[in-house]
């Protein structure tokens, strides 16, 4: 199963293409959201696959939202819901590779036909990155009990390591671009298992623990005068501002701006 998330302010509409999803039995986990900051703040806490976004939405558009998810998942499958009248507004989204666009109201055919494309793509990548989950531990021939119990106490301390080994790439980079890609190759696993087991040993995601890593640095950036506000969030690997203030703001309850008047006030 593939994990997608469905971002429209109309219900009818989301319950539609919940339906079909439903129907063409595709293996599609879903979640949904009733405006873009609501998308952003669920993809903020969970990983997925792919994004689903109408283009008009209240509080946070359907291209903010984007342009903010590939901050957090450079490589996330993203498809665009737009009316014909939003089609000059829809191609300002080309340089945030978004993969397919459906025109509203979205018709069963082409969304199935979009769906079916995309999770075609994804068992493709799954199964390039199959053969090296764990790669070292493999061998040949039927396992044994003890082998196998062997196995499961290697894959155990593997991925102790692996975990450990991602935590010290975060901290010792998180003013880089981080993609989950990136990360589950220098640790030789896939992005689905990673994301696995260090939830299961941190209790949190590793979108989510970069992300409170970085407000942390951020935090300490700020708390020095001689760092300028614009530069701070290039410091903590952010390439948007204004997704930087949100993060910010979501965290710590302030602005940026407002944090940083709060400590020359004390």
């Amino acid at each position: 199963m593939y994990r997608m998330l469905i971002a429209d302010d109309n219900k009818y509409e989301r319950d539609g293409m919940k339906y079909l999803i439903s129907k063409y039995k595709l293996p599609l986990e879903i979640s949904e959201a009733r405006n873009g900051k609501e998308a952003l703040q669920i993809i903020e806490q969970e990983e997925f696959d792919l994004l689903l976004t109408d283009i008009k939405m209240p509080f946070m558009d359907g291209l903010q939202l984007v342009k903010a998810a590939r901050e957090i998942y450079p490589t996330m499958k993203i498809i665009l819901l737009s009316g014909h009248s939003e089609f000059e507004y829809a191609r300002a989204a080309i340089p945030l590779k978004v993969l397919h666009y459906l025109l509203k109201p979205v018709e069963a055919e082409a969304l199935r036909s979009v769906l079916s494309d995309v999770v075609e793509q994804c068992e493709q990548e799954e199964s390039q990155k199959r053969n090296v989950i764990l790669k070292p531990y493999t061998g040949a021939g039927t396992p044994s009990k003890s082998e196998t119990d062997g196995s499961r106490s290697a894959d155990s301390e593997y991925g102790k390591r692996a975990v450990d080994e991602l935590i010290r790439i975060i901290e010792s980079k998180y003013n880089q671009d981080l993609s989950l890609e990136y990360l589950a190759a220098s640790v030789h696993l896939s992005g689905s298992y990673l994301s696995h087991i260090f939830k299961k040993r941190t209790g949190t995601s590793v979108v989510k623990y970069i992300n409170q890593y970085r407000m942390e640095k951020a935090k300490e950036f700020l708390d020095q005068s001689n760092y300028k506000i614009n530069d701070v969030y290039k410091m903590v690997g952010y390439s948007d501002f204004s997704y930087f203030g949100v993060s910010f703001k979501q965290h710590f309850g302030l602005t940026p701006t407002q944090y940083r008047e709060k400590v020359r006030s004390l």
